[in-house]
């Protein structure tokens, strides 16, 4: 009831600005919010969330929010000796007892100054906790990112099942009118998920580009390939998406049901991933928080796409973006980057495609094959209670699952034990280099 409420408040900026002059709420109300998202609370949760990172996706862009977050940046930059030093995002009030001119040129007056033009009931404020928070409890975000992909997951696929069903019901009017309900619902929970994920990547890409954050961007990566199959393309799911938006059923117009919610969020995703990989790159990380890049989220795309997937992507360039948010600031200059970077997956995804039929066509060392996964390891590990090699990512996979034990021994595991094998992977690397070595001299001798 508590959770509700405070999200039922969260909706007027008068009662953002209460919870903000609040140093209790600034204290203790972004992480009780993190550590509540479970199976039971996250639906509020997720609704507050949403609420307080407004004004910043794709979709939403304007002035007012690229003020907010370059406030954001202005105070965690000239102000993070102090931030350490008090734990929390300090909130000026107006006060007499200083200068005027002092008071204008402080970081603290760019984010009094941000907050009240600040975008609906968003809190740049509450951001920067959330942001802060995360870095200073890398436990919570791992749990926190593992229960957003697994529920929506869920959300997504439970929107899939409720169309099928509405669409084999629609002649009986009182059921077909509750799973129209059911519909809007799990679309909209999923949809706020999304935006969720979106700030993320906007104000913690580290969470996704660091080296030791390649299983999220894996994980990242597919809840996004699997939400664009159910919104667009040729995919049995999509098509169901389309024939309900093409019935114009009362409920869908009603809660203005569309595919760009959707999408909005996958393109800005990709969008904010990359421009962080890309200043990271540059020598620009730190303005990110990106000290290093392990795979960028073009690269991952193109090694888990399909054809499919890959033209879904181009339609969310080609997407009427305008129709549905209006000429939102930068459409332009985001759409054209955003080409680019299916441009990118595709030719990657090719080369890709090529080398994986060169290894199917030569017969692989069996030691170099994954157990479980029956595929070639790229980083193969042992298992100390039953001396197992399989792929870090497999096994990473399987403890992600809550089974804390080696699947072979059941003895307990966790990925501190894992063990590299340095020599076989040099091995494999060394047999990979060797037949795409090959295979690059048969490409050249065939454009000859």
């Amino acid at each position: 009831m508590m959770l509700q409420s405070v999200s039922v408040l969260l909706q007027y900026k008068e009662y953002v600005a209460v919870f903000e002059a609040n140093e209790e709420a600034r204290r203790e109300m972004v992480p009780s919010l993190l550590r509540s998202f479970d199976s039971r609370f996250w639906i509020p949760v997720s609704n507050i969330l949403l609420r307080l990172c407004k004004g910043v996706g794709f979709g939403q862009y304007d002035n007012e929010a690229i003020k907010v977050l370059a406030a954001i940046k202005a105070i965690k930059r000239d102000g993070a000796d102090r931030h350490r030093e008090t734990g929390h995002v300090a909130v000026v009030a107006n006060e007499d007892d200083g200068g005027e001119d002092d008071h204008a040129a402080s970081p603290d007056a760019a984010l009094a100054e941000a907050i009240a033009n600040s975008v609906d009931s968003s809190s740049p404020l509450f951001q920067a906790l959330i942001v802060e928070t995360f870095k200073g409890d890398p436990k919570l975000l791992e749990k926190f990112l593992d229960r957003v992909f697994n529920t929506l997951n869920w959300t997504i696929t439970e929107f899939g099942v409720a169309l099928k069903e509405m669409l084999d019901m629609r002649q009986r009017a009182a059921a077909a009118r509750n799973l129209q309900r059911k519909c809007t619902v799990m679309l909209e929970l999923s949809v706020t998920l999304e935006r969720v994920l979106e700030f993320l990547t906007l104000e913690l890409p580290v969470a996704f580009l660091d080296s030791s954050a390649s299983m999220r961007m894996k994980r990242l990566v597919e809840i996004l390939l699997f939400v664009l199959g159910h919104a667009c393309g040729a995919g049995s799911d999509a098509k169901l998406f389309e024939q309900a938006l093409s019935m114009k059923l009362p409920v869908f117009v009603a809660d203005k049901i569309s595919r760009a919610p959707v999408l909005a969020p996958i393109a800005g995703i990709i969008l904010n991933l990359e421009v962080a990989a890309a200043a990271w790159v540059e020598g620009r990380g730190d303005e990110f928080g990106v000290n290093e890049v392990s795979d960028t989220v073009a690269d991952e795309l193109a090694a888990g796409a399909g054809e499919n997937n890959i033209s879904q992507l181009e339609y969310i360039c080609a997407f009427d973006w305008e129709e549905h948010f209006g000429a939102f600031t930068g459409r332009e200059e985001a759409i054209a980057e955003l080409r680019d970077v299916v441009r990118r997956v595709r030719d990657t995804r090719e080369d890709i495609e090529r080398r994986r039929k060169a290894e199917d066509e030569v017969d692989v060392p069996e030691d170099f094959v994954d157990p479980i996964m029956q595929s070639v390891m790229t980083d193969p590990v042992t298992l100390p209670g039953s001396g197992v090699v399989v792929d870090r990512e497999t096994i990473r996979r399987h403890l992600l699952t809550g089974d804390g034990t080696d699947p072979f021994s059941r003895t307990p595991l966790d990925e501190s034990m894992l063990r590299d094998a340095t020599d076989l992977r040099k091995k494999i690397d060394e047999w990979r280099s060797g037949l795409h070595k090959n295979l690059d001299t048969t490409a050249l001798e065939d454009i000859d």
